[in-house]
């Protein structure tokens, strides 16, 4: 058994479904870090950020609490309000 997470992890990433489910996972949680960050950082709450999209403030939260995966056009909305920009980096 590995002595941590990040090795266990590393040990499982040759496994396709295991690889697929971790890497869309982190995507989830570090589109959620950027947006609470980028919210706060304009001091906005998440009901703000309702009244400036359109987007119900519990679709927001979800997203948040990486709880969904958010459409492309919900992120657009959320990603203007916040003066963020969409980047395709590659791996």
């Amino acid at each position: 058994m590995p002595s941590t997470v990040g090795k266990w992890i590393e040990q499982n990433l040759h496994d396709e479904v295991f690889a697929e489910t971790y890497y869309q996972e982190r995507a989830k949680i570090e589109l959620a870090n950027t947006i609470i960050s980028a919210r706060k950082s304009k001091n906005l709450r998440q009901v703000d950020l309702t009244r400036i999209t359109g987007i119900k403030q519990s679709e927001i939260s979800k997203i948040e609490n990486a709880q969904v995966y958010p459409n492309l056009l919900t992120i657009i909305k959320i990603f203007n309000a916040l003066d963020l920009k969409i980047q395709a980096i590659p791996k």
